[in-house]
């Protein structure tokens, strides 16, 4: 079940010739005692208390690990994009202020926008439609109905006492398939969606690994997807606005190969596929999510 905030002053902790936040000194004591000053917490969005300027949530269950993408990745995708492309003469490319800088940022000069914001919807608006859409597969069924998504914030779990959201119990048929039965057992807590001001983050709440493909985590010069591995207790950023935005502005799409949509997450929960794993394919995962995003569809 879901655990309410613990609360202590926000004031950093005096500890012989060294200090640390009271929710760091939390998190090792009782969940990851190997964290260093390097480590990058990230609060996850159910916590009730992130704009408390006298207090921080100390339950090591409201905070994740933050993980990034691998930095490779990020520089061939921005090589692949912005050399020899004719872009628009109303978008101009601007370095990122990211310590990498690697990724470029797309901007439209003449007052247009490039951004993920829906068709209508005005920048710190109250959304009015959904921003995405998710599906729950088991290999290659669809099962249940389209789940739309209009709040910030989505959990997906396994069972109802695990808190308000998707349920995937109650879509859930009973099953003959054996890696199916073990897949279900190991969705647990499951994971947490969340639409935030730099694009989507994906939190791991389960006790397994989830695998994720997007587009904006893609190798632009392979043919084969890209598939990553989040760790329990981690956090990422799944879909990263700014490249969403670079890939939409592109015209002259060379480095993409064959068909490809833009705004397409897939989540496996406990398996991996690709060409790392003896799964080639998605469809051939247990239990996966399909994430349509809503970006000027």
């Amino acid at each position: 079940e879901e655990t309410p905030c613990v609360l202590l002053p926000n004031v950093e902790l005096k500890m012989g010739k060294m200090s640390t936040d009271p929710h760091v000194l939390c998190c090792q004591i009782w969940r990851w005692p190997e964290l260093t000053l390097d480590t990058t917490l990230r609060r996850l969005p159910c916590c009730e208390t992130d704009k408390d300027p006298l207090y921080v949530c100390c339950n090591p269950y409201h905070w994740s690990i933050q993980q990034n993408a691998e930095s490779s990745y990020c520089a061939e995708k921005a090589n692949c994009l912005t050399s020899g492309i004719n872009w628009p003469s109303d978008i101009s490319m601007e370095p990122d202020s990211t310590e990498t800088g690697l990724t470029p940022t797309c901007r439209r000069n003449h007052g247009g926008d490039i951004s993920d914001l829906s068709e209508g919807e005005e920048p710190g608006s109250e959304v009015t439609t959904h921003w995405c859409s998710v599906a729950y597969w088991e290999l290659r069924q669809r099962v249940g109905r389209l789940y739309t998504l209009h709040e910030p914030y989505l959990c997906i779990f396994q069972d109802l006492p695990h808190g308000n959201g998707l349920s995937l119990s109650l879509v859930q048929e009973p099953t003959s398939v054996d890696c199916v039965k073990r897949t279900r057992e190991k969705i647990g807590l499951g994971l947490v969606l969340s639409r935030e001001a730099d694009g989507v983050w994906l939190y791991n709440r389960s006790g397994y690994p989830v695998f994720v493909n997007s587009p904006t985590l893609d190798n632009p010069s392979s043919r084969a997807s890209v598939v990553i591995k989040v760790n329990p207790g981690y956090s990422m950023n799944i879909f990263n606005y700014d490249m969403a935005s670079v890939l939409r502005a592109v015209k002259e799409r060379h480095c993409l190969d064959g068909p490809y949509d833009p705004t397409s997450i897939r989540i496996s929960f406990a398996k991996g596929w690709g060409p790392s794993y003896h799964r080639q394919f998605i469809t051939s995962c247990p239990a996966w999510l399909e994430v349509l995003l809503n970006v000027n569809r």
